[in-house]
């Protein structure tokens, strides 16, 4: 018997009502009524919402039998993971939307059964919680004691919770923090809950976006199978300005030095690490890596502020879009035509969900994200043309394309998620005080990329997205708007 089925069994009896009497008046077989209380099957979505309405049940309790519902439905990994990628989007439109103060001071928090290191070259700890604290303690340190402060990590994305302290010190902080570390994700085999490694991302991705961390982040591929580290040292580790941290593999032993000799011999071992690694979060302001023009691949589903233009733009429009004082005009120009050809052949079937409210927005300034430098502004005219075609091939189920209900995901401009068989593939754009930002963070973990790819899967006839003919009445409103304005101009 599942927990949606217990639920459902107590939820029936607390009623007080017999199973022939909630059939009646949720217009249920009764049949079928006593299969789902006894856990042989589950309800259709008419049955559920029916059966919401015979129980009477709060808002509070209809969304908890939701929420077990679901679980019945597709397991505890997946549902979890699906809230998880949800929470990346909600922090990713956070931080890029509203502006943190810088108003807050660090202090040394007092720590018990803390040497000082000036007092004691090496100091050794055991258990996770003093691992922790002496984690905290250089954290703090670092950040208390330096101008400038600067951390080093080799430890892996299931140490989250000392990523977690990093953002909770930086956030709002008055002070400038240069971070670089190297990543792994590897795979857990619990399945009652979220893969840790999304957990990681979610915060790793927060931290990269706050605007006093300089976040330099490197990565490296490990298998499940796989329990060896990437570098022989001992075997995780953290670099403060002076001191080094070495962490052992259970996160149950920790040993600080300060030694110069030693110090000297992790640096190398830290750049020994980078080279063997390939970038994870990198900031550029070049578009061919950024957006992978000189790559092509086969894409499963695009969720994008705007619906997928590649579509629809010609060879002249591209020339036109690019400014042509550009220094690597034509090869820009060339490879994103490339880039659009082949998109236009290979990805008619890929899921495609956007923002409508970023699409008014385009629809009143013609920009979109990429860097004002680089492409000039869409015409009134040209934006029409584009949203009307968008309209059609929604309307005609030309392509799978989805709108979200923005009541429950929001998506702003700052960002795409780009999934395709091996690799799931964000890009960040947003401003920066006045300045266009640009980063792209690439990954190749299976296990990762599955848990994306169920997710963009399953938006198309959730409730996270509206229905067809919502969006096309939508669209439509938008359609009437800016023809009507163009007929005043």
């Amino acid at each position: 018997m599942t927990q949606f089925s217990k639920r459902i069994s107590e939820l029936i009896d607390e009623s007080g009502e017999t199973i022939q009497s909630l059939a009646e008046m949720g217009r249920i077989n009764r049949t079928t009524l006593q299969r789902i209380k006894s856990g042989e099957r589950l309800p259709t979505k008419r049955v559920f919402d029916n059966l919401l309405k015979a129980l009477r049940l709060s808002s509070v309790e209809a969304e908890e039998l939701q929420t077990l519902l679901e679980i019945s439905q597709v397991g505890e990994r997946v549902y979890y993971n699906r809230q998880k990628i949800i929470e990346l989007i909600a922090i990713i439109y956070e931080l890029t939307t509203y502006q943190i103060p810088f108003s807050k001071e660090i202090k040394q928090a007092p720590r018990e059964n803390m040497t000082t290191l000036s007092q004691e070259q090496i100091e050794i700890v055991t258990g996770q919680r003093p691992v922790l604290a002496m984690i905290e303690n250089s954290i703090d340190r670092e950040l208390f004691v330096n101008d400038s402060p600067h951390l080093k990590l080799a430890i892996p994305s299931h140490f989250e919770q000392v990523y977690h302290y990093i953002f909770g010190q930086m956030l709002g902080n008055r002070k400038h923090l240069s971070l670089q570390d190297v990543q792994s994700f590897p795979e857990t085999g619990d399945q009652t809950a979220a893969d840790p490694g999304l957990g990681a991302l979610k915060t790793l991705i927060g931290l990269s976006l706050l605007d006093n961390v300089t976040y330099h982040s490197n990565y490296y591929y490990q298998s499940p199978a796989d329990n060896q580290e990437i570098n022989v040292l001992f075997p995780y580790f953290i670099l403060t300005s002076e001191d080094v941290v070495t962490i052992s593999r259970d996160f149950s032993r920790a040993v600080r030095y300060h030694d110069p000799d030693l110090y000297h011999f992790y640096q190398q071992g830290f750049v020994t690490i980078l080279q063997q690694t390939e970038p994870f979060i990198e900031e550029s302001r070049d578009l061919f890596a950024i957006y992978s023009l000189d790559n092509t691949y086969r894409i499963r589903q695009v969720v994008e502020p705007l619906p997928c233009f590649a579509y629809y733009a010609s060879h002249q429009m591209v020339a036109d879009k690019v400014r042509k004082d550009l220094p690597f005009y034509e090869p820009l120009v060339a490879a994103t035509n490339r880039f659009y050809d082949y998109f236009k052949q290979e990805n008619r079937a890929m899921i495609n969900v956007f923002s409508l409210k970023n699409l008014e927005t385009f629809m009143e300034d013609g920009n979109m994200y990429f860097p004002e430098e680089i492409c000039e502004p869409f015409s009134a005219a040209e934006r029409l043309m584009l949203i009307k075609q968008v309209r059609d091939d929604i309307e005609a189920d030309n392509r799978k394309t989805y709108a979200f209900d923005e009541e429950k995901i929001v998506l702003n401009s700052a960002v795409e998620f780009i999934n395709e068989a091996t690799l799931v593939h964000f890009i960040l754009h947003y401003k920066n005080a006045h300045n266009q930002v640009f980063k792209t963070i690439k990954l190749k973990e299976a296990n990762i990329v599955a848990a994306f790819d169920d997710f963009f899967r399953s938006l198309p006839g959730s409730d996270y997205v509206l229905p067809k003919e919502v969006t096309v009445a939508a669209i439509d409103g938008l359609i009437g708007k800016y023809e009507s304005r163009a007929s005043l101009l």
